[in-house]
């Protein structure tokens, strides 16, 4: 948000000196003209009072321009934040004021009004849940209005999505899914399919986002505002030109996955107007345009000075002959007459004066005046924008960890959407379009994308709401889930027969298996495409068995259980005791299992006993802990073993000090040192336990951090589920808390992490590959975003850690050391913005009268997972790839109510498990006749020597008892064609190459589908009986 920029460099006011020379000879020349068309203008204004200088919406070449004559693309957009200081129904009302005055009602509506009043008017809008709120109340004659608006041109959208979704902390699939969903409303209701990526305030830009969310989307640009300080420095250089460039951001995907970029709010570092040209009513006193010479302060000559002079600075700063002057701002234009009012009159005096052109604009009108300038070569991007920092001492790299349990909760959610999505297409197909849960549900992760939601920078009352939200959705979801599993299994009882889903059993609670007194049906569903053998584990009160669907006993175990607290560490109720037992699950389906209670009380997990260098062990993997802490991993198969010693440390988060003043907070993090403290001085406790299925080690330091390390039979990584919290703070500082692993790997400073899910991004330690840094802080400048996994190597050793949750970690700050950040409690704001410090507590103070937004009650208790494995760095892959997919999408049992007994234990969708390389990433009901669909190569190039390679997969086969009557293949958010998205793309020059790259030929139609690396390639399919039995 604008707030957030104020360290950002700003906008800049003056122009640089050398161009006030060549303005200032200008400005002398023009004075007289501009003088003498006064009367000119004036009759004008009258010979034309019903319609406008310009023809509106003409495309740039369209303009009469002289050579080398710069035109001014004036593009009205409002930046409109799902949810920040105030939750997303009060920015949409324009309620609690008393935080920030905003009504995005107010903004939509008047928007409308102005746009009917000058065909030559534009104005550009993003976030389609404040959009569809807005649709949702307006009458058909308003709604044909508006209808009539996008047809024109004159509205127009870009990005698109439910939000302007964050780039660091979202998981890709995640980022696809709120894309689209606000897609299928712009295509349903207006028949529009946005061209243009539209990212202006989040904080940092991945690589997922140019390449998949953009290139692949059928973009033809993507437009930002937040880079680094250093780096926007340089591309500002009039000496570099380089505000404006091609992005080429994935290896994978290759050169035809790049797309046109260029910063926003005039290369200031943000996305508003130039200076001297807000006129926003609430926020800017900007003198406005006063054009009646019978009228004190007339100004029309000034203004079109400043106008030029700002146009001419910008110029100066990119290639070619066309800019775009961003007009709008933070939840701006509420008074949208005001604003038309003046850029209607700037623009006329701009196009008499003749220097310049000005127009009303969009995006993609600005992108294709540039695509016109084809002689054009523009410099060169290929890695991504991460981390960002708006001034030294000032990286943005805290809120990669910030509110943790909401950004767990969102990915938990996230996957339990997949499976509530598979379950409505295969259990009743068109059906489960009326589904209101699974919309409710789709809409409430689309919010919880948002900048400042799933990136843990709103307020706290603003994440309980996202919270809210989403447990609201995954209830009403779960009702239409339960019956399509009813039908599927064919479930019978002497009552309505329905499925409970235990949401807490990462607190060991779950209803039906702590109370069970009578035998009791339950299906594992597998989300995946492949079938798993896996443990499983569920909490258990009383003596239990497993069975099978042919009544035989399942091996099972007894564990204890980690400590059952809430997330304000209050006792939960959960069980004590944990039951583990080996699944077998078939590709995208279920199978039923059956728990048998019987007499006598559950038997006691063995305890073993420790010794000094305790050992856990199986046919793969050995795991050592010397005095009760992990030291040692060795990988028995390829006989690589590396000193990996575990510690829980903290860094004080910094408030301030003599070389800066800038504080950790929500957004920032900046350690008072680069040294981290231990959580506890002395040694941690231990307790082992093992088993027929797997061995653990139950560990505590201290009294605020504890863990469990899991490893079982037959697997190849290490399992560590850790309990933090609540953080104290009781001491006046500031803690930033870290999981660290000091190996004896030969790292050279370099790791690697992924980007939103997808590609490896590899990173040096204090380097930037566009620019030479100038590092101010040798901790926070060397942290990164890891959504999923971050690894680090030498050339005989891989150590890769596996994260249930984006966190912020690194590889790079010291050579063979890792660390993630897992919890923060800091005591200051940092200043951007949001007005609070990042300590969550259970509860907080109303916003109004005294002591407004105060902090209180018990402070924040977090659970997650890390998934440890080494490994040759050539066969690492094969290993981390797939064990992504399986920590994304887990089992999920379903507990049948009443009794009911399953008539149909089993069920797969697929005829055969797909390739390990390629994964079903979406599969929902689309519409009445079709299934979307969307297949993933889930392997990087160069990743693996064989399971990198392009893999196949005929549809006609794919799903069990169907066959694909006709498969038509879309863009990425599935609202335009494949064929389109590759229409679309545009062959730029770029500066060293001979060529301009080239893209991929149309698809052919073919039902053999093949991917190369992460290729990720969508469907709809319409489906037909096969001669064999029916998923429906």
């Amino acid at each position: 948000a604008g707030a957030r920029g104020a360290d950002a460099g700003g906008r800049e006011g003056l122009v640089m000196q050398k161009d006030f020379k060549n303005l200032a000879q200008e400005s002398a020349a023009s004075s007289t003209l501009l003088a003498g068309r006064i009367s000119v203008c004036r009759a004008a204004m009258a010979m034309r009072a019903a319609s406008a200088l310009a023809s509106v919406l003409a495309t740039a070449a369209a303009l009469p321009a002289a050579p080398g004559k710069v035109t001014v693309h004036v593009v009205p957009h409002t930046h409109d934040d799902v949810g920040w200081l105030k939750t997303v129904d009060e920015y949409y009302n324009g309620q609690n004021n008393s935080i920030q005055h905003a009504n995005v009602h107010m903004v939509i509506d008047t928007v409308v009004d102005e746009l009917q009043k000058n065909p030559d008017r534009t104005f550009t809008y993003v976030e389609q849940a404040f959009f569809q709120r807005w649709w949702r109340q307006q009458d058909e004659r308003t709604r044909k209005i508006t209808q009539d608006l996008v047809k024109r041109g004159q509205l127009s959208f870009t990005n698109g999505g439910w939000c302007m979704h964050d780039e660091a902390a979202p998981f890709y699939l995640d980022m696809i899914d709120q894309t689209t969903l606000g897609h299928k409303f712009l295509m349903d209701e207006f028949g529009f399919a946005p061209k243009t990526g539209w990212q202006l305030d989040p904080f940092g830009h991945s690589s997922t986002q140019a390449a998949l969310l953009s290139a692949e989307v059928g973009f033809t640009g993507l437009f930002f505002g937040r880079i680094d300080y250093q780096d926007l420095a340089l591309r500002r250089d009039p000496e570099h030109k380089k505000a404006e460039f091609v992005w080429r951001a994935s290896p994978s995907l290759g050169e035809g996955a790049q797309v046109f970029s260029g910063l926003t709010g005039s290369y200031g570092g943000n996305y508003g107007p130039p200076d001297g040209f807000d006129w926003d009513d609430h926020n800017s006193n900007d003198e406005t345009m006063q054009d009646d010479p019978e009228l004190t302060n007339y100004n029309v000559k000034t203004r079109v000075d400043q106008f030029v002079a700002q146009a001419l600075l910008q110029a100066n700063r990119t290639r070619g002959t066309n800019i775009m002057f961003t007009m709008g701002s933070d939840f701006q234009w509420e008074n949208s007459h005001e604003w038309y009012y003046n850029l209607d009159r700037i623009i006329k005096y701009v196009n008499l004066d003749g220097r310049i052109n000005a127009m009303y604009s969009t995006p993609e009108m600005y992108v294709d005046a540039k695509a016109k300038e084809a002689t054009i070569a523009w410099p060169l991007k290929t890695d991504d924008f991460f981390p960002y920092a708006d001034g030294p001492h000032k990286f943005w790299t805290g809120y990669f960890t910030s509110r943790p349990a909401l950004k767990r909760y969102i990915r938990d959610s996230s996957s339990f959407l997949q499976v509530v999505r598979q379950l409505g297409a295969f259990g009743f197909g068109a059906e489960s379009l009326k589904d209101e849960g699974i919309v409710k549900f789709s809409e409430a992760l689309g919010v919880a994308q948002h900048h400042d939601a799933v990136a843990g920078t709103a307020k706290q009352h603003v994440t309980f709401d996202y919270a809210m939200r989403i447990a609201n959705g995954r209830q009403k979801s779960l009702l239409g889930a339960s019956s399509a599993l009813a039908k599927l299994s064919d479930a019978r009882a002497g009552a309505k027969v329905g499925f409970e889903f235990c949401i807490l059993r990462n607190e060991s609670v779950c209803g039906p298996t702590q109370v069970a007194t009578k035998d009791m049906d339950f299906v594992l569903y597998n989300g995946l495409a492949q079938s798993r053998s896996e443990v499983v584990e569920l909490p258990v009160a009383g003596h239990v068995r497993v069975m099978d669907s042919d009544g035989n006993e399942v091996n099972s175990q007894i564990v204890p259980s980690p400590p059952t607290l809430t997330n304000y560490g209050e006792n939960s109720g959960g069980s004590p005791q944990t039951l583990l037992f080996k699944a077998d699950v078939p590709a995208m389906g279920f199978k039923a299992y059956r728990f048998v209670s019987t007499k006598g009380t559950i038997a006691a997990a063995f305890v073993a006993t420790t010794t000094p260098s305790t050992t856990l062990e199986n046919e793969f993997v050995a795991l050592e802990f010397c005095d009760n802490t992990l030291c040692k991993i060795t990988n028995k198969e390829s006989g690589i073993s590396i000193k990996a010693e575990q510690s829980w440390l903290w860094y004080e988060g910094s408030v301030g000090n003599a070389v800066s003043g800038q504080a950790s907070g929500a957004y920032i993090f900046r350690p008072n040192n680069n040294t981290a403290t231990p959580v506890f001085a002395g040694t941690p406790t231990l307790q082992l336990v093992r088993g027929a299925l797997a061995d653990e080690v139950h560990q505590t330091f201290g009294t605020w951090v504890s863990q469990r390390i899991r490893l079982e039979k037959g697997a190849r990584h290490a399992e560590i589920t850790y309990t933090v919290g609540p953080i104290p703070v009781g001491d006046g500082l500031g803690k930033e808390v870290i999981s660290r692993f000091t190996t004896d790997i030969a790292s050279a400073g370099e790791c690697f992490t992924d980007s939103n899910g997808r590609e490896m991004i590899p990173r040096k330690r204090d380097y930037r590959e566009t620019w030479k840094l100038d590092q101010t802080e040798p901790v926070a400048g060397n942290y990164f975003p890891i959504t999923s996994s971050i690894f680090i190597r030498d050339k005989k050793s891989q150590l890769t850690l596996l994260t249930d949750a984006a966190q912020a970690g690194s590889g790079c700050v010291r050579d063979g050391e890792l660390e993630m950040m897992v919890h923060r409690a800091c005591l200051k704001d940092d200043g951007r913005g949001v007005s609070e410090p990042l300590n969550e507590t259970e509860f907080i103070t109303p916003y109004v009268g005294d002591n407004q937004g105060q902090h209180y009650g018990r402070g924040l208790v977090i659970r997650g997972k890390h998934l440890l494995a080494v490994g040759a760095p050539a066969e690492a892959a094969k290993m981390w790839r797939p064990l992504q997919d399986q920590l994304y999408m887990p089992l999920m049992p379903f507990f049948a109510t009443n009794s009911a007994k399953l008539a149909k234990p089993s069920f797969s969708a697929l005829a055969q498990a797909l390739p390990a390389n390629v994964q079903i990433v979406s599969l929902q009901q689309w519409d009445e006749q079709t299934v979307m669909l969307r297949l993933a190569h889930q392997f990087g190039l160069g990743e693996h020597e064989t399971l990198s390679k392009p893999a196949t997969v005929d549809l006609e086969g794919l799903f069990a008892g169907k066959r694909i009557l006709q498969a038509d293949e879309r863009g990425l958010a599935v609202t335009v064609s494949r064929e389109e998205v590759l229409k679309r793309r545009i062959p730029w020059k770029v500066e060293g190459e001979a060529k301009p790259a080239q893209s991929e030929d149309a698809p052919k139609g073919s039902l053999e589908v093949t991917l190369g690396p992460l290729q990720i390639r969508t469907f709809l399919i319409k489906l037909g009986d096969a001669p064999s039995e029916s998923f429906i």
